[in-house]
Parts: C-alpha cells; sequence; structure tokens
C-alpha cells in the first residue's frame, strides 16, 4: 500500500475512534472499496484547486487547507456517490468543492472571532493579515462555484450549491447580530447551525447521489439525511466547549461564552438558573474576568445538565438523519454512512 494511502487510512482510523464505538466505525469504513484511493484523489484535486491563485491567496488557502482537519463533508460526497451505484471518483470534484467552501467559511469566521489558531496552527490571518485571509476565502468560494459548473451534474448542483452560500452567509449573519447579549432562544440557535453548518452537509450529501447520476427523491432524502447529521454534529461540537479534554479538543473550554456565542447548553444552563445572565451581562460589560466567568459558568453548565440536553437533541437530529438514509440503496457505502453519522454524534474527547 502506498505510504499517502496508509496516511490516509490512519486519519480515518484516528477518527473513528472519537466515537463510543471506534470497532464498527473502522469496520464500515474498511469495508468500503476504492475508498482510501478515492481520498488521496481528493487530496490531490484540493492542492490542484489553489494552483492558479495569487501567491498570497495561494499561500494563505493552502496553509489552511493542506492543514488537514476531518474531511466529514467530503466523506460524505463520496460515500453517498457510492451508495447511489456511482463510482466514488464521480464525486471527487463535488467533494472538493464541498471543502473548499467549508475552507472559506473558517478563514471568514478566523477574522470575525479574531481567531489566534486553527487546526492547532497560526490561523492565516495571523501571517498573512485579515484582508488577505477574507479574499483568500471569497477566492475559494468562487474556486468552488467554478469546479461545480465544469462537472455533468451542474444542473442540478450549481443552484443549489449557490443557495448554500447563501443560507451559509445568512447563518454567520444572524450569529454575529446575536453575540454578545446572550439573549439568543434555542430557535435562534438553530437557525444559526442550520445555516452555518447543517446547509452545506445537505449539499455534500446530495451532491453525492447528483454525481451518481441520480435525481428526484434520492438526493432530496440525503439533503435530509446530511443536515441532521450536521445539526447533531455542531451540537455535539458545542457540547465539548463545556465538557472535553482541553488537549484533546484543542482549546480551552468555554471559548464559545468568551467570544460572546450562546450555544444550546448554555441556553439551557441561563433557563436553569437565571443568574448566570448576570455574570454573563458582566462579562460583556468588562466588569469581569473572563477566565472565571469561563470557569464558573462552565461548571454551571455541567451541573445543570447543558451538556446532556445538547447531547440527546444531537441524537434526536442523528434519528431522523438515519430515518432519511433508509431512502438510500443498502450496502457497504450506506452501512459506512450511518456508522459516520453515530460517531460524530457519540464522540468525545
Amino acid at each position: 500500500m502506498a505510504a499517502s494511502e496508509q496516511a490516509i487510512l490512519s486519519q480515518l482510523d484516528a477518527s473513528a475512534q472519537r466515537g463510543v464505538r471506534p470497532e464498527r466505525a473502522q469496520a464500515a469504513l474498511a469495508d468500503v472499496p476504492a475508498l482510501p484511493e478515492s481520498l488521496v484523489a481528493l487530496e490531490e484535486q484540493l492542492t490542484r484547486a489553489t494552483e492558479d491563485a495569487e501567491e498570497k491567496l495561494r499561500a494563505a488557502a493552502r496553509h489552511l487547507v493542506s492543514a488537514g482537519g476531518k474531511r466529514i463533508r467530503p466523506m460524505v460526497t463520496l460515500l453517498a456517490c457510492g451508495a447511489c451505484g456511482g463510482e466514488m471518483r464521480a464525486a471527487v470534484p463535488y467533494a472538493v468543492a464541498a471543502e473548499l467552501t467549508h475552507s472559506a467559511t473558517l478563514l471568514h469566521d478566523d477574522v470575525i472571532d479574531d481567531g489566534p489558531l486553527r487546526r492547532g496552527q497560526p490561523a492565516s490571518r495571523v501571517i498573512w493579515g485579515n484582508a488577505v485571509s477574507v479574499l483568500s476565502g471569497d477566492w475559494l468560494l468562487t474556486r468552488a462555484l467554478e469546479i461545480v459548473s465544469a462537472e455533468p451534474a451542474r444542473s442540478a448542483a450549481l443552484p443549489t450549491l449557490l443557495a448554500t452560500m447563501r443560507r451559509l452567509v445568512e447563518g454567520e449573519v444572524l450569529q454575529l447580530s446575536l453575540r454578545s447579549s446572550f439573549s439568543a432562544t434555542e430557535k435562534d440557535y438553530l437557525d444559526v447551525v442550520i445555516g452555518k453548518t447543517a446547509s452545506l452537509f445537505g449539499w455534500a450529501a446530495a451532491a453525492g447521489a447528483w454525481a451518481a447520476g441520480q435525481v428526484g427523491h434520492v438526493p432530496d432524502a440525503l439533503v435530509r439525511f446530511g443536515e441532521g447529521i450536521g445539526i447533531a454534529f455542531q451540537l455535539v461540537d458545542d457540547a465539548l466547549d463545556y465538557a472535553a479534554d482541553p488537549q484533546l479538543l484543542g482549546k480551552r473550554l468555554g471559548t464559545d461564552l468568551i467570544e460572546g456565542k450562546a450555544t444550546l447548553p448554555l441556553i439551557r444552563a441561563c433557563e436553569a438558573e437565571p443568574r448566570l445572565r448576570e455574570r454573563l451581562a458582566a462579562l460583556v460589560e468588562g466588569e469581569d474576568d473572563g477566565d472565571a466567568v469561563a470557569a464558573d459558568v462552565v461548571e454551571v453548565v455541567k451541573r445543570v445538565g447543558g451538556v446532556d440536553d445538547a447531547r440527546a437533541l444531537a441524537r434526536e437530529h442523528t434519528r431522523a438523519a438515519l430515518a432519511a438514509l433508509e431512502e438510500v440503496p443498502d450496502g457497504v457505502h450506506r452501512r459506512a454512512l450511518l456508522e459516520a453519522a453515530g460517531s460524530l454524534t457519540e464522540r468525545a474527547f
């Protein structure tokens, strides 16, 4: 086996082991024919996608893309294509477009959040500045659209990718409008998650079906599947901000609340103990130390069950996603999607 394929398999194993049932996840992935080769092709095309960018834009974009990441969205695209009877290599361009779009949102998020780190290394904005980072994100979005516009299924995939990009922006704007007020409702929170996270998961899943030549109810079912696991993924991510091992998570606990983001665990905790809003108001006004407030709030969130509530809701969305997956033909690819969805919901650091 080539060294690049072995590296891909090692990455898959490491991702699978984050869940509560790593053996099942690993076995399901190992049963998928040609998955390592398809992932190698994905990495190669991700590199080639930025070859013709201006030097600074290329450097900033590759700094993020080459840093790795879970590649969850592209994996969903490839497996969905295989589940629909297509060759996974045919879905690689759509998988590349999904990852480039995701990377663009990360470049923009780091500017909005003044984020110093991304994937364990200095964020692009720290090295090249905010302007280059924003423009690199813009360039990646246009490149994703160019890639999809050249593919056979562009009539289905391109308009929906444009709509997804609009939803991504609207989700970000809504989150920004709610920042530091800590007045967000659970509906506000879910609207942000559906726009910023779930919409791209839904497109990535359906794109695999379109790459396989499917139209009609199967791509629609995969949109529901992708959006369901996207919501579950974000819920668990937000729960981990209050309950994970900081070293394994790669950031300190309570980062979201320090950045002014009211995620579901915090919203539920504020409902259970309204006095929390007073501490958070003091934090916003600069009257209290951020680290001290974060430590206190993290303890309250865990004590009143905010973390457990987020995980329980994630499981509900995962169950809905798996119900939608039943409309997709059975086989090794669908079983791998099923196990991936379970691992996303149950992952713990």
